[in-house]
């Protein structure tokens, strides 16, 4: 009985130290997610960024219950209003609004599309659609273009879409990708069990990051081309 009782506090350790890890590899995944959120915003050889960097917030709606899922989204969020509001070339000004908002509404987006995603399932035209609302409640930031459209620039196709449907077209498409692909990714890691897709989108994520080094030694200071400041909030 008492090697029993030992066992089963030795099991009880390693599965709080499993949980332990796994909150801690979500959290650099989302806060990786934000920065090269950010980084697609400023610089042109990082566009193709924007159609990947929604990934470990989608997986957190994947595989999260409402809860977590918000919590998740808005230390996302946080992070991306902390990235986007430090530099010489900030997207943002930083203020009390522009951390809430950006807090608050992926907060909200996240919870929302986790509880769907568990009523209906995982679908990338749903999560698209709910990132339109995203779009629209960050309006007040007067981030030019929106999110994701932003971290597209003023590419010929962008513009074409944009042209016909505006910003937030491009926003649906973008989040759509990004959707599509985390679908994409649990299909080869059925999310049967959560630990695989932990692993694989953080093998996705490293394998990004070794790409990414040509492009952050490349442009030490993220600068692109000379603008005006942010508007105020």
């Amino acid at each position: 009985m008492a090697s029993l009782g030992v066992k089963t506090r030795q099991s009880s350790a390693g599965e709080e130290r499993s949980g332990i890890a796994r909150t801690a590899g979500l959290a650099l995944l989302l806060a990786a997610s934000a920065y090269l959120m950010a980084l697609s915003m400023r610089l042109e050889d990082a566009r193709w960024l924007g159609w990947i960097t929604l990934l470990p917030l989608f997986l957190s709606i994947r595989v999260l219950c409402p809860l977590e899922s918000m919590l998740a989204g808005g230390f996302w969020g946080l992070m991306l209003a902390a990235f986007s509001s430090h530099g010489s070339d900030a997207s943002l000004v930083p203020g009390f609004r522009s951390y809430a908002l950006l807090t608050l509404v992926p907060a909200l987006y996240a919870a929302v599309a986790s509880r769907v995603t568990r009523q209906v399932g995982f679908h990338p035209l749903l999560l698209g659609l709910g990132w339109v609302g995203v779009e629209l409640a960050l309006q007040p930031l007067t981030v030019r273009n929106g999110l994701l459209a932003a971290t597209q620039g003023d590419g010929l196709a962008i513009r074409a879409i944009g042209h016909l449907g505006g910003y937030l077209c491009v926003a649906f498409l973008v989040a759509y990708v990004n959707a599509s692909l985390l679908e994409m990714l649990t299909v080869v890691c059925p999310v049967g069990s959560a630990r695989r897709v932990f692993t694989a989108a953080a093998g996705f994520i490293e394998t990004l990051s070794h790409q990414l080094r040509w492009v952050v030694l490349t442009h030490p200071t993220l600068q692109t081309s000379p603008r005006g400041p942010p508007a105020t909030i």
